[in-house]
């Protein structure tokens, strides 16, 4: 009998987009976005949409993009385009299913979107840290966002318990 096959993160594909729903669907039901605002997200920056893939399951998504510095864009809502002054690299959501936490899998990613946000030429990141996640997040370097008002956009976004990170890559 083989082994089971160790998951490990890969750009992710048009195809891939059906289950990463689905995950997203189970693990954010708090947070819901509509498969067709996941598909825009992918569609918009494919290169910073990735999968964690053992086999043929997806065990885990990623989607990120360029941003602007400030507060974050809205849960389940278009992003239309892109910002033309994107000055930020923002971490959308990094999702893994249950049975893969706990196996340092996120760390494994954080390298790839450093250089997904340098090779856009970006010289700060930032995401919305939920279900208790700041600290793993403090862990790669991110730090809790100091302006106020930017905290307080992201809590009316997403919930109380949210932290709004970021990192400078300079």
């Amino acid at each position: 009998m083989n082994p089971p096959e160790i998951p490990a993160w890969r750009a992710m594909t048009t195809s891939d987009l059906a289950a990463v729903a689905v995950l997203s669907a189970r693990v954010h039901p708090n947070y819901p976005e509509r498969p067709e605002v996941l598909a825009e997200k992918f569609r918009l920056f494919p290169q910073g949409c990735f999968a964690l893939a053992g086999g043929k399951a997806i065990a885990g998504y990623c989607f990120s993009h360029p941003w602007r510095k400030g507060a974050p864009p809205s849960l389940d809502t278009f992003l239309e385009e892109l910002p033309r002054d994107a000055n930020s690299y923002f971490i959308h959501d990094l999702t893994l299913d249950v049975s893969m936490r706990k196996k340092n899998l996120p760390a494994a990613l954080v390298p790839d979107l450093i250089c997904a946000a340098q090779e856009a030429g970006l010289p700060h990141m930032a995401l919305v840290a939920v279900n208790g996640s700041a600290p793993f997040w403090s862990r790669m370097g991110f730090q809790r966002t100091g302006d106020e008002a930017i905290q307080a956009a992201a809590r009316s976004k997403y919930d109380a318990d949210t932290v709004h990170m970021e990192r400078s890559l300079e």
